[in-house]
Order: structure tokens, then sequence, then C-alpha cells
């Protein structure tokens, strides 16, 4: 290694040894050909190279600290934070005038000598959450680093007193947690300065038990928290009275030149998870194992750019080793696997004779029952974490995604990640694959996450020698959640935001080349090869690239002129010569942020760029492909957004789809969609492999009266098997939905307004600000017309090749097509018109609805013979579409109706919609003016795509912007907090509504304004509004973003000053008007300046 340093001109091996603290490894890469490293040398691709580190609490030189930023703003300059050199120049200069402005003379850590040391700078906003991102991603001990691009930083900069460190940092971590649903998050304290401590915070985690030692040695808790345990009592804390393992200690934090503060948790941060078993349920009931929720580790700090952050807390999630082969297992911790051994019986059929007790067994035995019991906690572990509704990752997706990960890295860059074999490797050892990836480049690239120098409790105990007075000592903070009404103020107004740049050019930006919609065989003698590629943050779409390549493996067996990839591999694999003819690309797509393409997947739309301004489209015509989406439509505005932006891609590259558009599966409702996957493929099996299509054969039928040709019947050999379609939609849709009636609304003709509709549902455990999808089944007149229209009896079964699962004809033409719509195929249907001489071409057949099409076919079905007409009326079914959801927000609030105590005339099962009429609208058209009320129907609970955002904020200030049947989710926040406020008031503690009150603007019909007159009224006199703005629909085409431009000084102390939240529920197109007069009262994006405050539902 040293000949091969010794070798490169252009770096000095006297500034490496002299420089301390400076970045090597950056430094190398600057001047060296990576493929010496990690390329042509393969023994370096293993190499253990520890560079020196710093620890942050530490003086450097002036020189150093220079350097630092000099690299660190490089780094920043390569990543296209600049516009342009001039640009990068410019804060060059500004930033080492801060450093040299702040310099003092003083000792060196390290060679002790006494020099001009460095003073800190500043950092933006986006430098600093840059320098946190790049550091989690360099951190060597992580396995989890994948995730590094969704940190969130919440900067709190302007925090400079332990009280308030203390106080924010515990709200924070509140709304970090987001109940259950962890955002990954750096709470970033004021940086060090030059000779001081910095801020600190004692706990090694927010989230710590105690350890009471006892007499002979024993610890009644965490051993590894004894002595951090007695600090905080010799500080002034009081365990409770009865001691227990599940103590958690106090949060201490000190700022700089401040003394000690202290403060109990709140008990919403304080709830554990009970660990326990599916299978050995009464078992772990009675070891009472319990864990904290969530990771937030408080001792380590940033080093970016020579800043030292050294209190910049950070909170994740479990990865389920953590808890279950360490935490809770490891000997000089809880120690619990001999308690399980003896739990779940593994001793029962051993101790007999003179072997009594465990340890008398030989050890391959001890070793047999460990491992046995070690894997029953850590499964305990995530089956609890997973009924608790906590995040939490495994071992072997964490594993897996961290292999993935490195590997594109690698790909791209040359060489791989810096990475500690000892933490990385899983503790379940060689049946988790990381574990044979052997050794790892061990250098420490900055910024970097890393210890303090000093131990806080040491730091304190000599300041406190000095003179400084004793601790500050606090009641638990107060945090926003259902039960409490406060208002939260914070010193920073930065908001917190996650970016992704995303090279996406849409239609009308790119060079659109005609070509003929021809279908495109493959030669005869040509191979055809098969591609499979995936896209997703998570690891959901390489499963189900992984199932399909399965699946296809044994499918092309049959067939000599089809090749099969050797395994899926990231979308960003995909190269230009991949879109050739005779090629096959299947796509597993899953969509991130507001339906962007995932990291590993952009650089596809490089590709395409590459082709395009190349011109190569004609020579890559041929290439054919299919796209599956793997999305959720609990987020209806992005549902599948990645999938359909790869599939316009491909198609402008000139790609041939082997279906028409995406397939869309819906996580919604099944998590992991397998049973979508295998439909998708039945779906392009015969374009795969180039099945002959059997030619349409026709049969006549002859009038039993005459021998006059009266009918054409029609068989199709069905290109897919049609059951896993059918079986799908029973699985995944129909076992899904409950039984609801429609009791309240006013059917009959409704243009150009809103409706309010109550539901009586099933169910009444749903949490507020949620949705509800509703199947709108086929009117009960229609579904009889259909039935004479088939001459069939509606208890008759429809042969869709399901067995006893086949639907009666009353319910498939009820609940499973959509009458309203066209056939999905034609042809059969077109030959019956050309027979019957009434002549109605394919074109126009197509655009009637199946209603229509059955009521013209009647006569020619009549006069089949019975097994004519059965075969003809199974295709007939086959080829009509399928019904699908609406989904609406829930317009009412469970809390307020149980709080209204049967004054109400409501029960706890009835839910409010707002629905906006459109014509011919499936369900606030059709249905609506077909039903009777009351009226019965299918629907499902889903969560809206803020819910979770919403709800933990809901007592906040709020500035709402809602226009139309928008109104319903507003109205469902408006009596969430009037049920709170009497239920208060119930219990003779009045909550006041001073300073979180709600600013409303609402742009409506004429029509609209009797909908919510009522609750309008009766919130404005709990006091809970403080502005109203009321636009109606008028030809002058005055909008409700207009009004939001009158009163710029009450929103930005509403947003700044409270810390409040804007709710804007719209169609698209006002959505982005309102954003952007936010944005123009606010003075910058809302995105980076309110974070997840703003919040939008576009419908």
């Amino acid at each position: 290694m040293a000949d091969a340093l010794e070798s490169i001109p252009a770096l000095r091996i006297d500034r490496l040894t002299n420089v301390r603290g400076i970045c090597t490894y950056s430094i190398l890469l600057n001047h060296l050909d990576k493929s010496v490293l990690f390329g042509e040398i393969p023994i370096f691709d293993f190499m253990i190279w520890a560079t020196p580190t710093s620890p942050l609490g530490e003086n450097r030189s002036l020189q150093v600290v220079e350097q630092e930023a000099v690299d660190f703003l490089r780094v920043l300059r390569e990543e296209g934070f600049y516009d342009s050199e001039d640009a990068f120049q410019d804060r060059l200069d500004q930033v080492q005038g801060e450093i040299k402005a702040g310099s003092v003379k003083g000792v060196v850590q390290g060679d002790h000598s006494y020099a001009n040391l460095g003073g800190t700078w500043t950092q933006t906003y986006q430098e600093l959450e840059f320098g946190i991102r790049r550091a989690w991603r360099n951190a060597r001990k992580c396995i989890m680093r994948s995730h590094c691009e969704e940190l969130r930083l919440c900067d709190m900069r302007g925090v400079t007193s332990s009280v308030e460190m203390v106080t924010e940092l515990v709200k924070g971590i509140y709304d970090a947690f987001n109940g259950g649903n962890v955002q990954p998050t750096v709470f970033a304290f004021p940086p060090r300065n030059v000779n001081a401590r910095g801020p600190m915070i004692w706990n090694h985690q927010v989230l710590q038990f105690a350890g009471y030692e006892a007499e002979g040695g024993t610890v009644l808790g965490d051993p590894v928290s004894v002595k951090i345990t007695n600090a905080m009592i010799d500080l002034g804390w009081q365990p409770p009275e009865q001691r227990g393992r599940w103590d958690l200690l106090p949060l201490v934090a000190m700022a700089e030149g401040d003394r000690p503060a202290m403060i109990e948790l709140p008990a919403d941060l304080r709830k554990l998870v009970n660990i326990r078993h599916p299978k050995y349920t009464t078992e772990f009931e009675r070891l009472d194992l319990k864990w904290v929720a969530f990771p937030a580790l408080t001792r380590l700090g940033f080093d970016i750019g020579g800043v030292q952050y050294t209190a910049a807390p950070f909170i994740g999630w479990f990865m389920d080793a953590e808890i279950g082969v360490r935490d809770l297992a490891d000997s000089f911790r809880y120690n619990v696997l001999p308690d399980i051994i003896d739990a779940i019986g593994l001793t029962r059929d051993k101790l007999q004779g003179d072997i009594e007790v465990f340890d008398d067994l030989p050890e391959y035995e001890k070793l047999s029952m460990l491992s046995r019991a070690q894997a029953e906690l850590n499964y305990a572990v995530h089956w609890s974490f997973v009924q608790a509704k906590v995040n939490m990752t495994d071992t072997l997706t964490a594993s897996m995604k961290w292999c993935r990960y490195d590997d594109d890295f690698k790909e791209k860059n040359g060489y791989r990640l810096p990475a500690d074999p000892y933490w990385l490797a899983p503790p379940q050892g060689s049946i988790v694959p990381l574990w044979h990836r052997g050794g790892a480049p061990n250098y420490q690239p900055k910024p970097m996450i890393c210890k303090h120098m000093q131990d806080p409790i040491k730091a304190w105990r000599k300041e406190k020698q000095e003179g400084h007075a004793g601790a500050q000592i606090l009641k638990p903070v107060a945090v926003v959640k259902e039960s409490t009404a406060i208002a939260v103020e914070k010193k920073s107004e930065t908001g917190t935001t996650t970016h992704q740049t995303e090279i996406f050019h849409r239609r009308n930006s790119l060079q659109l080349f005609q070509r003929p919609q021809k279908e495109v065989q493959s030669p005869a003698n040509g191979n055809r090869y098969i591609s499979i590629f995936f896209c997703s943050t998570g690891t959901i779409a390489e499963k189900l690239a992984n199932k399909l390549h399965r699946w296809l493996n044994s499918l092309v067996k049959g067939f000599s002129d089809l090749r099969l990839c050797s395994g899926p591999e990231p979308l960003n694999s995909l190269n230009a010569s991949d879109l050739v003819a005779d090629n096959i690309l299947l796509l597993v797509v899953s969509s991130t942020g507001e339906g962007d393409i995932p990291s590993n997947g952009l650089g596809l739309l490089k590709v395409c760029e590459n082709v395009l301004s190349k011109r190569l489209v004609n020579r890559n015509e041929g290439f054919r492909f299919a796209v599956f989406g793997n999305g959720d439509s609990r987020y209806s505005a992005t549902y599948n957004g990645a999938a359909m932006k790869i599939n316009d891609h491909l198609t402008l590259v000139g790609g041939y789809p082997l279906a028409a558009g995406v397939f869309q599966a819906d996580t919604a409702v099944d998590p992991l969609p397998l049973s979508a996957l295998r439909s998708w493929l039945h779906k392009l099996r015969p374009s795969i492999v180039d099945q002959p299509i059997e030619c349409l054969a026709t049969a006549v039928a002859k009038s039993p009266i005459d021998d006059k040709h009266t009918a054409v019947f029609v068989k199709v050999t069905p290109i897919i098997e049609l059951h896993h379609k059918y079986e799908d939609y029973q699985d995944r849709l129909l076992s899904t939905l409950g039984e609801a009636s429609l009791v309240g609304g006013s059917p009959g003709t409704h243009e150009d307004r809103s409706l309010l509709l109550t539901f009586d549902i099933d169910n009444n455990q749903f949490e507020e600000m949620s949705c509800i999808q509703i199947l709108p089944s086929n009117a009960p007149s229609k579904v009889n017309q259909a039935l004479r229209s088939l001459s069939v009896k509606s208890s008759d079964r429809v042969n869709l090749g399901l067995d006893w699962k086949n639907p009666t004809y009353l319910s498939f033409l009820t609940d499973y097509v959509d009458l309203e719509l066209p056939f999905s195929d034609v042809e059969c249907l077109e030959a019956v018109e050309v027979a019957s001489h009434r002549g109605l071409t394919r074109a126009s057949l197509s655009k009637l609805s199946v209603q229509k099409v059955l009521e013209r076919l009647h006569s020619s079905i009549v006069q089949m013979s019975d097994g004519q007409k059965c075969e003809f009326i199974n295709d007939l079914c086959q080829d009509m579409p399928l019904l699908s959801t609406r989904t609406y927000s829930i317009a009412s609030s469970r809390h307020y109706s149980s709080s209204c105590n049967g004054v109400g005339l409501r029960n706890g099962r009835q839910v409010d919609i707002m629905v906006k009429v459109l014509p011919c609208g499936r369900f606030s058209d059709t249905f609506v003016k077909d039903s009777a009320i009351p009226t019965s129907l299918r629907y499902r609970i889903v969560d809206s795509p803020s819910g979770s955002i919403l709800r933990k904020n809901y007592l906040r200030p709020f500035i709402i912007v809602a226009t139309g049947a928008g109104f319903g989710p507003v109205r469902c926040l408006l009596q969430w907090r009037m049920g709170t406020i009497r239920d208060a008031l119930a219990t003779g503690h009045p909550l006041s509504s001073q300073g979180s009150r709600i600013s409303l603007f609402l742009g409506l019909k004429q029509p609209d304004i009797e909908l919510i007159l009522d609750v309008l009224n009766e919130a404005m006199s709990f006091s809970l509004i403080d502005m109203l703005d009321i636009v109606l629909s008028s030809p002058t085409k005055r909008r409700v973003y207009h009004s939001l431009g009158r009163s710029p000084q009450h929103l930005r102390h509403k947003l700044f000053k409270q810390e409040g939240m804007a709710f804007v529920c719209t169609n698209k197109v006002a959505a982005k008007e309102i954003k952007s007069t936010f944005e123009i009262i606010l003075g910058g994006r809302v995105g980076q300046m309110l974070g997840e405050r703003y919040v939008e539902e576009v419908f």
C-alpha cells in the first residue's frame, strides 16, 4: 500500500501524516485511480484500511479546519449545490473568512502544539442536511445506511439552554416517532465553539433502562446502565418507589456553558412493547419481557466540514436482532435465554439423574438449546413490534438491502462504502448471506458520526467543582397528543424536508417519434432474451422480481428460442444496448415520495435521454416491455406514479408494451402482492412465448323454426387463464370488504353541487382522518335486467374456473362487474352483430355499456342451443370489466359522535362523506341516483395519505384551504376538536382554544353552503375558528387562493410563531396555485420552511 501511495506524484505522504483529522481517504480518491485500490488488485477489495479518526470535542489547528471545510464544499460542488464556479468561490471565501474570524490561540489536541485554532462556521440548512445524510452513509458500523437519503433534519441550532434542550428534544422525538411509523431524524443542537466542550447529553439513548446494583453484585434492570443510573441519582433523580427491571431513566442534557437539566419522559414516549410469542403465549406472558419502541442514540455527534456537532441525537428504528439476539439475550445484559429455555420446556426431557440443572448438560446440548431459545426470542420480538404497529426491520431484509446498496455504489463509483465487518455481520451468523461477504474496506471518510472525547458526567463533575450550581430538575414535558391541547413553541423556525433529484422529461419536452402500432413478431430463427429489472427504496420489488424470475425459469424451459437472464437486477443496470429488437424487458417498480422513481431506477431516465438526444429510436424499435406497478391506492394522487413514468419513457424510446398500460398492484390490500404478480404473468404469457392464438371458430346456430342463419356463436380460446383474474378479485378485494348501508342523503338529481351522505357500517374501530373505499355495486333493477337479457337464473353459477368458489349470476352481476362500462373485448360481439344484420361496428360496440349491449343481444341469445348459449355467456362474462372501488375522505368524527351522549341521534357506527357529483360518475351520479334510501353496499376503511401527520398534530393551530367536497376531512377535524373540548368540559377540565385556533379559507358553490353551516356555527360557538373566508363561485373567477394574500401577517404569525399546520384539500390545479401563494407569503419553498407541517390532500 505504501508503495502505491508513494507512486502518486500529486500526493505527498508527509501531508497525510502531518495533518491529523483530514479525510485521508477522500484525498486519496482525488488523486488515485480507484482500480489500483479496488479493481485490478483483488486483495485490496478485502483489505482493512483504518484511517485515523478525530473525536469530537478537540481543538484543531486553523489549517485542519480550513482544509476540512474546503473538502466538504468541494463535495457539495460535485453534487451540484452551486450553479457556477463563481458561486462556489463566493461561498468558499465566505466560509474561510468566518473560520479565520473565529480563530484564537490555543493548544492543539494530538501533538499538544500551541497554534492558531480553527474557528467554526455556520452551515446553511441545506448544507447541514447534506452533511448528516452523507455522514450516515459513511457510518462503518451501520447496516441501515441505504435509507440515508430519507434522513430528516430537525434544526435546533437556536436552542442555547439546557432546559430548552431537554424540552425541545422530547417534543421533536415525539413527532419523529410518529405513532410507530418512525421518521429517521437528526436533532442538531448548536455546534461546539473553540476551547469549549459543546452541548452534551448524558444518556446513551433517549429511552434507556435503569440499572440498580444490589448486594452480591446482582443488578436489577440493565447492567450497562449502573454507572449512569447512580450518576442521575446523585444529580437528584428519584427512582420509582417500587424499582423494577424496566424503569426508564430521565433525560439529562447540558448546553454549552450551562448546568444540566433533567426531565422525566412523558407517558406517550414511555410506552414499552410487550414481548409476546404467538405459539408460547402463556410462557412469554410469565417472562414479562419488554423493550423500548425505538432507538435514539444521544452520545454520538457529527463532524461535518470542520464543524463539530457534539449533541445531535439520532432516532431510527430497530433491527430485530438488536433486541432479540443482543440486548435481551447477551449474558452481560438481560441474559434471558436460560429463562426462555426453562419456560418453553427445552430441558424437560434432558434433566435426569445426575444432570439436575442446565449447566450440567454437555456443551453441544447447551448450544442447541441456546440457539433455539435465541431464535424463538428474536421471532417474538419481531412479531410483538408488528402487533404494536411500530417500525422494525428483520435481519435478512436489512442484510439484503445493505448488500444491494453497497454493490450499486461500487458499480457506480468503482469502490465500496466503508464497512466494519464485526458490526455489520449479523449476530445470527452464517445463515444470513451478509456473513459470507468477508472483509470490507474499513476506511473512514468525512462527514462522519463519532463520539465526544469527554464523558458528559465527568465533564459536569469537573465543572461543578469549579463552582457551577446544581442541576435543573423539570416536570415531565407536555407533548401534543389526543387528550391534551397545548401551544407548542420552538425557537427554530426551520422546517424539515426531504429532496430527491429526478431527471424526468414530460411528453411535451421530448421529441416524440411516431411509429405505426403494429404487433411485433419474433423472427422464426431468432432468439429472444428476457431481462427482469426492479427499483424500490425497500425490498418488496426485489422479492417480487426474484419470484417472477423463478416462475419464468420454469416457463421458458419448453421454448428453445427463449433465454432468461441469470437473475433480476436493479433498474440502474439497464443500458441502451438492452433496448434492441427481440429483447423483452419485465420491470417491477415501486414508487417513493410523491410518485417519484427510486434512486436505483433513475439511471433509466438518463439512458432514455441519451437515446432520444442521439436519435437512436429507430435502431431500438422492436424491444418489448411490461411494467408491474407495486403501489398503494391510499395515496391516490401518486398511486404507481413511478411505474407510469417508466412506462412512458420506454414507450418514447421505441418500446412496444406487452400489455395496455401499467399493471397496478395495490399494497393497501396485499402488502406482498404475489397473487397480483401471478395474474400479471398469466396475462403476459401468450405475448412472451408467442403461442399461436386459436383462430375464431364460428358455429352457426339454426333456428328451430327455419334454416335461416339467426345468430353466430364465436368461440375464442382465452389468451390468459381467467380464473386467476377472478380469484384475485375475490381474495384481494371482495374478501376485504365489509357491509354498509347508505342511510342518509337525497337521491335524485344533484348536478353542480356536492352531496353529504351518511353510512351505517359494521365497524367502529378505525382512526380519525381516515378514508372509506366504496364498491359501487350495480343497482338491483339493472342486475335484474341483465339477468333477463342473458336468460339465466340468479341462482345459477358463472363458470369462472373457480370450482366451488364460482359466484352466482346474481352475485357476479352485482358485485363483480361494472355494467356501466364497455366490454373489454368486443370481437365475438361484432360477429353476432353481423350475423343478426344489425351491423354495429366494433368501434360502436366498444362505446356501449355492458348493460346496453346485453339488451341488444337478448334476441340472439334466446335462439341459441343450450350448449352454445352456455359457452357464449361464459365468454361474455369473462370480457365484462371488473368493478373498482372509489375512495373518499371520512367527513365525520367518531370522537364527536361518542361525545354527544345520545343527543345527536347518531351512533358510533355512522360515518359521513362529502362527494362531488360528476356527470356519469360511477358512484356520485349513477349509484346514488339508482339507489333508494336505505341501500346496501360494500366498503373498507383505509388510512388517508396524510392521516398519521394530521392525527398527531390535530390540536395545533391550523390554516386550512379547501374547496367543494374537499371540506370533508376539514369537517372531520372540526368535529374531532369539538368532541375533545366536550369531553374536557364533562370532566371539569375545560381546554383553552387560544393559540390553537383554525383559520378557514373555503371555495364553494352556492348549493354547498347548506352542507357546512351546521358544523361551522358549532365550531365558532366553541371559539375554534379565528378567521373564516368563504369564496363563492362567480363569473368573476375569483378563487379562494386570492383570499390568502389579504392576511399575510396573520398567516406568517400562525405558521412561524405558533408552529401551526397548513392543510390544503382541493383539486390538483387549485393545490398548485395555493402552494404558490403560500410561498409568496412565506418568502420561500413551503417544503423547506414547513416540512411535514404543510399537508396536501389532492382529489
